[in-house]
């Protein structure tokens, strides 16, 4: 579809957030990086479920909600077309849309959180290496949900990660094996970019058709393991788009609720079995489900009713260090294993051992975020005058 470089239309404005749908939105990426970094705690920590003998009911449960790191991360992929996505829109129909402060910003987002995690992760990798004497650990002998084998830390990976190639020219950096979702992040804010500047009718037509060209080059960049997963990301723009609608209370209630009960009933049977995410058969198929599933769920958070303020605050809370929690867990629970020595069967002690690790994880990425991603908006108004310097009339 072309978009009209004109005024905010009455359709658009109605689509802004009300403040219990942000809550809401707030809520599921906090709980969604929670989920990412409790199956890596639970993986890393506790041994797998054919390895011990220990198979009460209470370490089933443990097991059980440590197995939704996957689907968290195509919810993290939906609200950030749903977000981003929505907000470069919003820009369009104010005529102040600009794609080199466009993609400035997203860089922005993304690297202040990155680099000082990428060096962090240096620094704890390396400490585990030599001053724990766990070299055979990070060299191959140690158990990892997405990937095991032995980790780089050269230069031009730690480069090639700070610039977004992982996965496609270099491989994620350390133990951090969690960065691999950010070069998607990153080449779906390029793509969604240069397909918005190509859109606007009022631009010149060989700007246009060089957008599209770039589009192109782009998504032969990336390959298709990422750009498989880019319609995920263009649903939760799709979902921003669709024209809200006028719900009494009670239907919103139902619409919330039936929906939210399917996509977890969906998780819960797909994701929950004792077989590995590898094992699924058409993992495509399932991750688009997952994501279309969610988006309904996201449609019916909008029209959600209004909730009271003790919620949202406590929603903005959880959510505050999501993105710092999801770069930064990795390498610090490799090293808490490192110093733990070996993984443990999950007895009822250690499985609410777990509860405690985990708020420690929390607190920690909760201290990172105040030094750095809280930062972000002050970093910004400071370099973005550089890069676009005001010139006089």
């Amino acid at each position: 579809l072309l978009i009209p470089n004109a005024e905010v239309t009455p359709a658009a404005a109605t689509r802004r957030l009300s403040a219990t749908a942000s809550a809401h939105l707030d809520l599921a990426r906090g709980l969604a990086a929670a989920a990412v970094a409790f199956q890596h705690l639970r993986a890393l920590l506790v041994l797998d479920w054919p390895q011990t003998t220990e198979h009460s009911s209470f370490a089933a449960i443990f097991y059980f909600f440590g197995k939704f790191g996957h689907p968290a991360v195509i919810v993290f992929f939906v609200l950030s077309g749903f977000l981003v996505g929505s907000s470069g829109l919003r820009s369009v129909d104010k005529q102040a849309w600009s794609l080199r402060r466009y993609l400035l910003h997203r860089f922005l987002r993304l690297e202040i959180v990155l680099l000082p995690a990428l060096l962090l992760g240096l620094l704890l990798d390396t400490t585990g290496i030599h001053l724990l004497n766990a070299s055979a650990l990070y060299n191959g002998g140690w158990h990892l949900v997405v990937r095991s084998g032995p980790i780089d830390l050269s230069w031009r990976t730690l480069l090639g990660n700070g610039a977004f190639v992982q996965d496609i020219l270099v491989p994620t950096f350390g133990t951090n094996s969690p960065l691999w979702s950010l070069s998607n992040e990153f080449w779906y804010y390029v793509l969604f970019g240069l397909l918005a500047t190509a859109a606007i009718r009022t631009a010149r037509r060989w700007l246009r058709l060089a957008m599209a060209v770039l589009a192109i080059v782009v998504v032969w960049f990336a390959g298709f393991a990422i750009m498989s997963l880019a319609p995920l990301w263009f649903l939760g723009l799709g979902v921003y788009l669709l024209p809200r609608q006028k719900l009494t209370y009670r239907a919103r209630r139902i619409l919330l609720a039936a929906s939210t009960l399917v996509f977890f009933t969906f998780v819960g049977v797909v994701f929950g079995k004792r077989a590995p995410v590898e094992a699924l058969t058409r993992p495509l198929m399932v991750d688009l489900a997952t994501g279309t599933l969610f988006s309904l769920m996201l449609y019916a958070m909008l029209h959600a009713n209004e909730a009271r303020s003790g919620y949202r605050q406590i929603a903005h809370r959880i959510a505050a260090p999501t993105y710092t929690l999801y770069t930064n867990h990795m390498p610090a629970l490799m090293l808490l294993l490192a110093w733990l020595g070996v993984r443990q069967p999950p007895t009822p002690a250690r499985c609410l051992g777990l509860i405690g690790w985990f708020i420690l994880l929390w607190l920690y990425a909760y201290g990172l975020y105040l030094l750095f991603e809280s930062r972000t908006q002050t970093i910004r108004n400071w370099i973005e005058p550089k890069v676009f310097p005001l010139r006089p009339r």
